[in-house]
């Protein structure tokens, strides 16, 4: 049975709307133009991108840095996300080795049941990762040139290369192969928007002014509109009350994430849904996560904490006003200062949108970001 409310990768049926996001993304991979994807975790980046690439039917060397510390993991990670490209370029035949083995003379080209395989030989093994990411990306874009077809590289958790040694360097490789390729469109994207942000606004980094940026937001309750009624109609054959979709809406606060897993949870009802099956699902949502919203809020100080479970209670346009001051508890200064590590940590948000099945959400309002998370805050405030 096929899972219309994954929590991972959503692809076909699974994913939702995003149409303007993908009208850009396909816009820039015809135009060859690389893109920085910035959201907070869990907004569908991924699912975004490999949604992108089945709808091209384009090859995609897909690389997560996600922990990759070191220079050696790094290289490895890229190696390993060429090869999938390459396997989706070439036909998995044994008579085309002598040709790749020729584009990427400095490696070992193999191949297995998974398709081809670049690994570093013993010649690329004194190399150091610079040269082999390098030659690495040489390679793979010489054989998108003489294939004729696009390639996407799509390095996903990027902000984690800044702890590799050769950090600086690997990404200057990065730039020299993307400014002269008209072959191999980058996507770049990861969790942390602050540190990621730095790489590519920072006129000292190598990747300075490199790529188009895309903002990933919350999609509005009309797109989710069709997307749930049709699964409803599909489950239930009938559609979702007017008060019921709002109320998902509204506990959700239209987070990617946990519309899917509320609505995972909805979804188990044999019949159609009340507005307490929304709560009891809502509850049985939170009991299953309350430990790792334990974790995160552990990782705050007192002060961050603090804030959080005002901004829980009271949402604010104005943090320093009197209002939320009186909320808090706390001096205005140590309320912006709080507000503003908290946001570079992805715990609070600005709304951006108003939406009509969500009026609580007003425009400039900071809240908290994880809507579970406030949800806990006020619950036990």
């Amino acid at each position: 049975m096929v899972d219309s409310f994954p929590l991972k990768l959503a692809l076909g049926n699974q994913f939702c709307n995003r149409t303007e996001e993908k009208a850009f993304l396909i816009h820039n991979i015809a135009q060859c133009r690389h893109t920085v994807l910035i959201a907070p975790r869990r907004y569908g980046k991924s699912s975004l991108v490999f949604n992108v690439v089945a709808e091209l039917n384009t090859a995609v060397a897909s690389i997560d840095l996600f922990l990759a510390h070191d220079d050696l993991a790094v290289t490895k990670r890229i190696l390993v996300g060429i090869s999938q490209a390459v396997s989706h370029l070439m036909p998995a035949n044994q008579k085309l080795l002598a040709k790749l083995q020729k584009l990427f003379g400095k490696f070992r080209v193999s191949l297995g049941i998974n398709g081809f395989s670049i690994d570093a030989s013993i010649e690329t093994s004194g190399l150091d990762p610079v040269d082999q990411i390098f030659s690495a990306l040489q390679g793979v874009d010489a054989l998108a040139k003489e294939q004729d077809k696009p390639i996407i590289v799509f390095i996903d958790e990027f902000q984690d290369i800044t702890e590799a040694k050769s950090a600086k360097s690997i990404q200057g490789a990065i730039r020299h192969i993307a400014q002269s390729t008209k072959h191999i469109t980058f996507i770049f994207s990861g969790s942390n928007r602050r540190l990621l942000l730095e790489l590519f606004d920072d006129k000292s980094k190598p990747l300075y002014m490199l790529c188009d940026m895309l903002h990933v937001e919350r999609m509005s309750s009309e797109s989710y509109y069709p997307h749930l009624q049709a699964l409803a109609k599909a489950k239930w054959n009938q559609e979702l009350s007017p008060l019921v979709f709002e109320k998902i809406m509204t506990l959700t606060e239209l987070h990617p994430y946990y519309v899917n897993m509320l609505c995972h949870e909805v979804w188990k009802n044999k019949h159609l849904p009340t507005m307490e099956a929304i709560f009891a699902a809502w509850q049985k949502c939170y009991e299953a996560q309350e430990d790792r919203l334990i974790t995160e809020l552990d990782k705050l100080t007192a002060k961050q904490k603090d804030i959080l479970k005002a901004l829980a209670v009271q949402p604010t346009i104005e943090p320093t006003g009197h209002s939320f001051v009186r909320v808090s508890q706390m001096p205005a200064s140590s309320i912006s200062q709080t507000i503003r590590a908290l946001l570079d940590k992805d715990m609070v948000y600005r709304i951006k949108k108003i939406d009509e099945a969500v009026p609580a959400l007003e425009k400039n309002q900071i809240r908290v970001l994880d809507p579970l998370l406030a949800y806990a805050l006020k619950k036990y405030a």
